[in-house]
């Protein structure tokens, strides 16, 4: 089955599915190639955006196959839509069949609707700081994948990386579902704070809420005990890390983890445990993978994060860059 055909016999099956009808989420199919009107800013915005998060390219033109449900009008379940890539819906397909698309499909919109349904208070409350500030924390992004994404939102600028302030909507660590929401700079506005003392206000929220942690054997994450890894700890008994050890910093929930990175004293502990400067490289959003000085060449480090990058796509990528964490000065910079 090629590509058109597959594309066209998905937007049949979805449409004469029962459990996606009653969802009431409209399908439109976005074909390859595909172009804005030129007064159809909404298209074109639509385009940009699929092709900055899926190809890491600006471009005019979409370059793949999607399937976008909209999820009602803000009478109903609130705007937005859920975008499904036609190739990761093709893989499902081949490997499992029909059924696991349609409930693919379905599990994601049903999600989304229960998501917006519930983001009502929550957006209620962004105007009032005092009702909003426990929720808020901050998440790190790549700069240049989401920068359209991040216009009108309160964030700021490390090399490539943007750090972001976020709010909870929805925290059900028991079956592992986050939602959030950017704060709009609107709103921000209306708060009244000044940003540094909102940026540290957060990020000792952030970092109460995902505690960071440290893996010496990162092939043992989820075997390794608590009180091994939370190194930042009262209680840890601060050990030296072996020159040639690549450690893994990450937070208590792993999602997102790489913000563990820039929470108040975490590289000088790592400086006192490798008693010298070390290299930094975020192989994702999700963590962050340590090197002494002098351990290996980080231009070698550059290599790696490139290839893992490549592997895992936009979506994950937090920086293509190496960063060096100087102990005697403090500073804390992109190298290579």
């Amino acid at each position: 089955m090629n590509c058109n055909i597959f594309t066209s016999t998905l937007e049949e099956n979805l449409r004469e599915s029962k459990e996606i009808r009653e969802t009431h989420a409209v399908l439109t199919m976005h074909r390859k190639g595909e172009k804005a009107a030129p007064d159809d800013t909404k298209t074109r915005q639509f385009i940009r955006e699929t092709n900055m998060k899926y190809f890491r390219i600006e471009y005019e033109t979409l370059l793949g196959d999607f399937a976008v449900f909209d999820l009602g009008s803000e009478d109903r379940n609130g705007t937005g839509a859920i975008i499904l890539k036609v190739a990761s819906l093709r893989k499902v397909y081949e490997e499992k069949g029909w059924d696991a698309v349609i409930s693919i499909a379905a599990e994601n919109i049903r999600y989304a609707q229960y998501i917006k349904s519930s983001a009502g208070s929550i957006t209620d409350s962004l105007f009032s700081y005092e009702k909003i500030k426990d929720r808020l924390i901050i998440r790190p992004l790549n700069l240049k994948s989401n920068r359209t994404k991040l216009e009108g939102c309160v964030y700021r600028t490390f090399e490539d990386i943007a750090l972001v302030l976020y709010a909870i909507v929805l925290d059900d660590s028991e079956n592992g579902i986050l939602n959030t929401i950017k704060v709009p700079y609107i709103v921000f506005e209306e708060w009244g704070i000044d940003f540094d003392e909102l940026l540290k206000i957060t990020m000792k929220n952030t970092s109460s809420y995902a505690l960071p942690r440290l893996y010496t054997n990162i092939f043992d994450i989820e075997r390794t005990p608590e009180p091994e890894s939370a190194f930042m700890s009262k209680d840890f008994k601060t050990r030296r890390l072996k020159p040639d050890n690549t450690a893994l910093v990450t937070t208590s929930r792993k999602t997102n983890g790489a913000i563990a990175m820039f929470y108040p004293g975490v590289k000088e502990k790592l400086a006192e445990m490798f008693d010298d400067s070390f290299y930094v490289a975020f192989t994702s959003i999700h963590e962050a993978m340590i090197h002494k000085k002098g351990s290996i060449d980080p231009a070698s480090i550059k290599r790696n994060v490139t290839e893992t990058n490549r592997i895992f796509g936009p979506e994950d990528t937090l920086s293509d860059s190496v960063f060096f964490f100087d102990r005697k000065s403090g500073s804390f910079a992109a190298v290579v």
